[in-house]
């Protein structure tokens, strides 16, 4: 029940948000009524979370589902450990995208594949380093008291045909749902829920989740 309530309740919070497309967001509104917002998500430092990944595919009538652990820091980048069906780490950071088997062995993602691009447009959107996404994307934004919602649409026409449109939705100050939306029947979806933020990640985590 716990499960269903919990998708249920992001059901309703993003078909609520989608009603309105919200505004251009701007440097000057970053910096204005959004700023408390930006700066507090900002803020949140190393983080680490549980996920669901739902990827969608033309040619399947149900989503491939993907469990495991998100991790964010701030100086080695951002980590998803997949737990199943097969265990896996990707790793994205300034050297770029790293793919780590069960066995322990790495190997770099190619740079002009599809979800290298998605990773490594997640990595400053989850960061909410608005500095580095303005001159990249065209940003719309909408807040509903606690709930709010940022879009991304590539400014390249190569990489918003790669990538679409990338969804940020959350409550507070956390981030509960992600989407890389190419159509209706080709998307990635990511719940995200059991935030811990402000941790300090050990020797051995660093060295097993990060490069």
């Amino acid at each position: 029940m716990r499960v269903a309530a919990l998708w249920a309740s992001l059901v309703l919070l993003c078909a609520g948000l989608r009603a309105d497309v919200g505004v251009a967001l701007t440097p000057d509104l970053a910096n204005g009524e959004w700023r408390p917002l930006l700066a507090a998500l900002a803020a949140k430092g190393a983080l680490q979370a549980s996920f669901t990944e739902l990827r969608f595919f033309p040619f399947r009538r149900d989503p491939t589902v993907l469990k495991g652990t998100l991790r964010i820091s701030p100086e080695r980048g951002l980590s998803l450990q997949y737990v199943g069906p097969e265990a896996s780490v990707l790793v994205a950071d300034s050297s770029g995208i790293l793919l780590r088997d069960s066995a322990g062995r790495s190997s770099p993602m190619p740079a002009d594949s599809r979800q290298a691009g998605a990773i490594a447009s997640l990595l400053p959107i989850m960061r909410f380093d608005l500095p580095s996404l303005f001159p990249r994307f065209d940003i719309r934004a909408l807040r509903t008291g606690d709930n709010w919602r940022f879009e991304f649409s590539p400014r390249d026409p190569a990489a918003a045909s790669a990538l679409g449109t990338i969804t940020v939705v959350g409550t507070g100050e956390d981030v509960r749902h992600l989407e890389f939306k190419r159509s209706e029947r080709q998307r990635i979806e990511i719940e995200v829920e059991g935030t811990r933020s402000g941790i300090t990640f050990t020797q051995a985590e660093l060295r097993d989740y990060f490069r």
